[in-house]
Formats: C-alpha cells, structure tokens, sequence
C-alpha cells in the first residue's frame, strides 16, 4: 500500500486564492483530496467546477500538483442511486487524468437498505480501475452512531477507509480525546479491518472552531490523516479555516543528538506489551517509537496512555492492526526499522505459540475461492474425512470430496493447532462430525476438562472462544482465537477464520461469546 502522508481537501479549486499552488508547497503538503465528481450534478464528472465554471479536474490541473511532488486523490459523493455504469464511466474519466486514488464519499442516503446492492455493485466495478491499495471510503466519524451505513461492504472492497472525526463539531464525550479515542474504537468493534486515515475538520460554520496548534497535533499523532477543508473565496473574502496555518510534512525523526534516529536493537519480545506492563522490554519499545517520531515522552519503562497512543498511531502509519497492544505483529514492524534480523522468540507455552501463529495466519486475509485457494490449507484435512461420515441409514452427509465448501471458523482454528504441536483430532471419540464442526470442539473440550463457560475464567492470549450469536445457549455458531482481552472490557480480541469467507484480526463483543477453551 505504500505510505500515506497528511493531505488536504478541496471542494472548488475556481475559488481558492490564486496561489493555491505556492501556499500548499510553503505548508509542505504531500496529498490534495480533490473533488472529482458528485452523483446529483448534470455532468457527474468534474472536469470543470459546475458552481465556478473554472478547470477541477483536467489532465493540465493533475499535472500541475505533480510537477510540486504532490499526489492527488479524487473523492465524489455517492449517494447510493442505481445508475451504477453513469458513475463508474463518471469516475474513469476523472482517474484518467491522473489521479492517485480515489474515495467515495457515502453518507446519510446510504443508510437504506435498498442502496447496499447498489453500492456494492458501484464498487465491484471501480475496485479494477482505481490503483491498488488506493481506493477509500469516507463516512461517519463514528460507526456505532449510523449502523444502517453498508459497512461491512465498503470494509471488504476498500483499501483505506477515512472518516469524518469532526471533533471540533462533536459533543458526545467531555474532551475531544475521548471522542476522538471512541471513533477510533467504533471501528474496531464493527469489525472493520481497513487502516485509517481520520479526517480533521476545520470548516466556516464550527460553532467551537478547533485552534491551529490542537489540529496541527491530531496531524502529527496519526499519519496520514488530513483536514478538511481548504477555505474558499465568497464575495473575496476567506472563508474561516485553519487549514492554511498547518505543516503537513512528515514527522521528523526524533534523535538523541545526531542526524540518525537512535542506532539499537530490539530484543526478542516474550509477552504482550499493553497498558499497565512494565519494564526493560516496555522501555525498548519507547526508545524504538521515539526514534521513528511517534513521542512517548520519558522513556520510564512503565506502559501508560501515552505510550499506548503512540502504538496505535504506529500501528496506522504501517497499516496493521490498530489495538494498542504489542506483540509479534507490531514487533516485527518495529524491528524492521533497526534490525532486519530480529527474531521474536515466543515463550514455551503452548497457547502463547498457538495465538502467534494464528495472529499472523490471520493477518493474512484469505479467502477460499476454490480448491486452488491458499485458504484450502485449512480445510483439505477434513475433505474425505467429512466424506466418510454416514447417518443410521447408511446415507453420507457431504455427496462428493470437491468442490466442498463449509463454514471453515473451526478449520482454521483446527489448523491453527496443528501447525504448533497441539494435538487436536479431527474428529472426536463418540461423537458423530469432525472437528470442522463447532460443537465437536465443545464436545472434545468437555470430554478433556478444557471447556470454561463464559463467565468462569478470565479470558487469556491464546484461549480458543466459541460464539452464540442468539445468546441463548441453543447453538454454538463461530469459533476463534483469543488475541488479546483486557479484564472488564465488553470487548475482546480474537483471530478468526471464516468471517465472511475471510480470516482477519477482529474486535468482537463479549455478550456474544458462549464460552473458553483452555488447552494447558
């Protein structure tokens, strides 16, 4: 996907000031987000600005920006309507004038149900045009608060999703850190997976305007993250917008006195490092964040909010799981910086072994799209065994070996086992499925004393957990692992295969786990 630098959005480039040009190269900005199109003007395609008349989009205008070293991304408002070939063709003209990306701005007429299979068919058809790793989303700050938006669909056909953390317009939390900590979290809870590049608003009508030095610091703290909007000439006169009195470069590195960042190793990591641990690891970690620019303040060894806000806004700029915690896959990004050999080395117990593995196997996204699929790993050891099985009658539950597939949640965690020394069956003594099968899990892990109910034990790194999405302890309905839990969240963190034919890192809600399985 490559790195995402601090941008800027523009809405009517006619109607900026003339120097547009000089100002964003004195503001050191790297992306411009210029609008593109919008799905309710006569002409969908904005090569010239339908209120301004002027050029917005030509292949002279892109040339311009790139010719100061500055990308751009096209955005346009959808608004979920069926003529999906009109803005496609809508779209492609623009993306043929240069651009970088493109990003779909999606918001309140979305939210019916009626617009999702449109949507999802405007994606499909833009996904081969737009440069990979560069097609985005924009939409609500806060997920949680517009559950009707199609999330799920923009999580799986977009690579960045960028959203409308309008601070300086909020009002639901005391401080604008805590709003800007629960958008954050919405996204994690939804289940989305995509990194995210917030967006900052600094617009004419904020009734409590953000000053330039808080929104010059939310820039700093999350890479890639950009402002909306350019402020525009009216009647000549400015609009009100901090967004000309911003630095948009990158951070620079902070050094301990020389011109290179901190020359030093990382030791191999042996446990999570999250809020509340301590010592010489925890220290390492705050030599190695300062060093790349992401200030933890003292380097003390003691892991607090700080230091966990740091981590996270690691975790963004290098596109991997936004937790706040670390461990192998965070590690490893670290490492890279100073020591491209660096070996994290897991501790001996079995379930620690068994969560990194299936951390990074999760991180990996598959899918199964036939027999020819990596993701078949997981499920070809249960292909004739599932085969096999006959009822009373005689009669076999699955009628042919291939193609087959099936809910495949148990079959990743199955593989998961294997490939780290548990031993697993596939199928259980006295019972009648393999262990592809949820509640064969349930049945194996009471047959060997290793099933805990909800409630009975504190969930640790690398516990197996199995769902009932009624809740009501009729069916066992998903199964995973554990990734991480902090002791009275209702949330907790898991790798899991089969979501939506997808394995992934996810945040899940405890309510809807049914119980643990412990092995050792």
């Amino acid at each position: 996907m490559g790195e995402h630098p601090h941008g800027v959005w523009i809405w009517n480039l006619p109607a900026l000031s003339s120097n547009y040009l000089n100002r964003l190269i004195e503001c050191k900005v790297k992306r411009v987000y210029l609008k593109v199109f919008d799905g309710k003007s006569r002409v969908m395609f904005w090569g010239k600005n339908p209120t301004f008349g002027g050029e917005q989009c030509t292949l002279e205008v892109i040339k311009q920006f790139k010719d100061k070293d500055i990308q751009v991304y096209g955005w346009g408002y959808h608004y979920g309507t069926p003529n999906i070939d009109d803005q496609i063709d809508a779209v492609k003209q623009a993306l043929e004038c240069g651009l970088d990306g493109y990003v779909l701005d999606v918001e309140e007429e979305v939210k019916a149900a009626s617009t999702h299979n449109d949507v999802k068919k405007l994606l499909v058809g833009l996904r081969p045009l737009v440069p990979a790793g560069t097609l985005g989303y924009t939409s609500f700050g806060h997920p949680g608060f517009h559950p009707e938006v199609p999330w799920t669909i923009l999580d799986d056909f977009c690579d960045i999703a960028l959203p409308q953390i309008y601070f300086e317009k909020f009002g639901f939390k005391d401080t604008n850190e805590e709003e800007v900590q629960e958008c954050l979290k919405a996204h994690k809870t939804k289940g989305l997976t995509k990194p995210i590049l917030p967006i900052w608003g600094s617009e004419t009508d904020s009734k409590n305007p953000a000053s330039a030095s808080e929104l010059q610091s939310y820039l700093n703290r999350f890479p890639g993250s950009s402002i909306y909007r350019l402020p525009e000439l009216r009647n000549g006169t400015l609009e009100r917008s901090q967004a000309w009195n911003l630095i948009y470069s990158d951070r620079p590195l902070v050094n301990t006195g020389g011109s290179e960042p901190a020359d030093f190793d990382l030791p191999p990591l042996t446990r999570v490092l999250r809020q509340g641990t301590k010592g010489k690891d925890v220290e390492a970690l705050q030599k190695a964040l300062n060093a790349l620019g992401f200030n933890v303040g003292d380097i003390d060894g003691d892991f607090g909010i700080v230091t966990e806000n740091a981590v996270r806004d690691f975790q963004v700029k290098a596109g991997i799981t936004v937790d706040g915690e670390v461990y192998t896959q965070t590690w490893k990004e670290l490492s890279n910086s100073f020591d491209d050999n660096i070996v994290v080395i897991a501790p001996e117990n079995p379930r620690i072994k068994l969560a990194n593995f299936a951390e990074n196997e999760a991180a990996k996204q598959l899918q199964w799209k036939g027999g020819s699929s990596e993701a078949e790993k997981y499920l070809k050891t249960f292909r004739k065994p599932m085969f096999d099985i006959v009822d009373e009658q005689g009669n076999r539950q699955i009628s042919t070996l291939n193609p087959v597939i099936y809910d495949w949640c148990a079959a990743f965690v199955h593989f998961c086992c294997r490939e780290t020394g548990i031993d697993v069956p596939i199928q259980p003594q006295g019972f009648w499925a393999t262990m592809a099968l949820v509640e064969s899990w349930k049945f194996w892990a009471k047959k060997n004393r290793y099933w805990n109910p909800k409630g009975s034990i504190v969930p640790q790194r690398g516990d197996i957990l199995v769902f009932d999405w009624q809740r009501n302890n009729s069916q066992l309905d998903h199964i995973g692992l554990v990734r991480g839990y902090t002791p009275g969240d209702s949330t907790i963190q898991t790798s899991e295969g089969n979501r939506g034919n997808r394995s992934g890192n996810f945040t899940r809600e405890l309510a809807d786990v049914a119980g643990f399985i412990r092995i050792v």
